[in-house]
C-alpha cells in the first residue's frame, strides 16, 4: 500500500469517528422564549446526574449547560444565562429516544 493511500484512509477515519462532535439529541422542546431546547444523554463536564442541554434563541445565539429532571420540571443551567426550568410535558422525543425507549417520566 503506497504512503499515500495510508494517509487517505487514516484522514478517512478521523473525518467519520471526528463528525459526532454533539452528542446524541433525545428530547426537544419550542418555546416563545427561545427557539429549542434539546436534552442529551451526555454528561461531559456536566456535575454527576446531570447531562447536557442545548439552548437555541430567537435570535441564534446558542449555548450549553447543563440539565436535571426536578420534580415535574427540567431544570437548565446555563452559566452565561443562569436557569431555565420548563415543564416535562413541554418535551417531546426524538426517534433516538423512541428507538431506545428513553422517557422522562
Amino acid at each position: 500500500m503506497k504512503a499515500s493511500s495510508v494517509v487517505a484512509v487514516v484522514v478517512g477515519c478521523n473525518i467519520v469517528l471526528g463528525c459526532d462532535l454533539q452528542p446524541s439529541v433525545i428530547f426537544v422542546a419550542n418555546g416563545t422564549l427561545f427557539q429549542m431546547l434539546q436534552l442529551t444523554d451526555a454528561q461531559d463536564d456536566c456535575p454527576e446526574l446531570h447531562r447536557v442541554v442545548y439552548l437555541t434563541m430567537w435570535d441564534g445565539a446558542s449555548y450549553r449547560g447543563c440539565w436535571a429532571r426536578e420534580q415535574e420540571n427540567i431544570h437548565a443551567h446555563f452559566p452565561s444565562l443562569g436557569d431555565k426550568l420548563i415543564p416535562v410535558g413541554e418535551f417531546h422525543s426524538t426517534t433516538l429516544a423512541d428507538y431506545r425507549k428513553i422517557s422522562l417520566d
